[in-house]
């Protein structure tokens, strides 16, 4: 198989598990006061490391619960096996299953499932963005027009009250805001038009990984609010359409307390 290949089964095996436990009683624990974690999680983070143990037993991997490095030298396989797991927890039916390539830490393939929709949404670099083998693009609506998404920190007694001035300064300019609370989803959801922007603040590497990939493949831009390119090792992603991200970061960045996030 090639890559793109070996990302939609590792994928695709994650979301049959998240699929099949959806709605059903399960076991949670909690990494932090809102920050949950299901055995679901952990069973289709190892049905996705199977596969790629498999097929590409030499390269490094980074996944949300096992771990690994962030040097992102060489070939390095970027895992969320339940993005979403307050929604899944809750019986929300808005969850993903994410898993990207990544060399040098370059973007080369990124695949987002949706288990409950039963959609796959897969780039590979220089190839153009696909949702269930259709090719997508990203919105060509101006902000005011826009329909943004964003989500929420985990650090909400310290962060909240800033949060919310920006989102009140964002929503003072767009036709509306949505907190779904997926950042995989509501990536992908801007690459295939649904969305025309997103921004937020505090993503993990699995969080942005492989739907960075399927928004920039299907024309979009993803940077900080100052215009410089995203990494997957950034504190702050806003994207969207050619027109629409550069006026949302701009008002993003207007907004933002000095030191917070912080700048690079």
């Amino acid at each position: 198989m090639n890559d793109a290949a070996v990302a939609i089964a590792a994928a695709q095996a994650g979301a049959a598990i998240v699929g099949a436990g959806f709605g059903q009683p399960h076991t949670v624990e909690f990494k932090g006061t809102v920050d949950p974690v299901t055995e679901i999680d952990h069973r289709a983070e190892e049905a996705i490391l199977a596969i790629l143990r498999a097929e590409r037993p030499d390269d490094a991997v980074l996944a949300e619960e096992r771990g690994g490095s962030r040097d992102l030298s060489g070939r390095h396989w970027i895992v969320d096996p339940l993005d979403g797991t307050v929604n899944f927890h809750h019986g929300i039916p808005q969850v993903a299953v994410a898993v990207a390539l990544y060399e040098d830490g370059q973007p080369r393939v990124g695949v987002v499932v949706d288990p409950l929709r039963e959609e796959t949404f897969v780039a590979e670099t220089g190839s153009g963005a696909w949702l269930n083998g259709e090719p997508i693009a990203v919105s060509t609506r101006p902000l005011s027009e826009g329909v943004i998404a964003t989500g929420f920190p985990y650090d909400r007694r310290e962060q909240g009250s800033r949060y919310a001035a920006i989102v009140g300064a964002v929503l003072e300019e767009v036709r509306g805001i949505r907190r779904l609370g997926s950042a995989a989803l509501d990536l992908v959801w801007v690459a295939c038009g649904r969305l025309d922007g997103y921004w937020e603040f505090g993503l993990a590497p699995w969080d942005i990984a492989a739907a960075m990939v399927v928004v920039l493949e299907a024309g979009g831009v993803v940077t900080d609010h100052t215009g410089v390119p995203s990494t997957v090792l950034d504190s702050l992603y806003v994207a969207g359409g050619p027109a629409l991200q550069p006026e949302l970061r701009t008002v993003v960045g207007a907004h933002l307390p000095v030191g917070w996030p912080e700048n690079r």
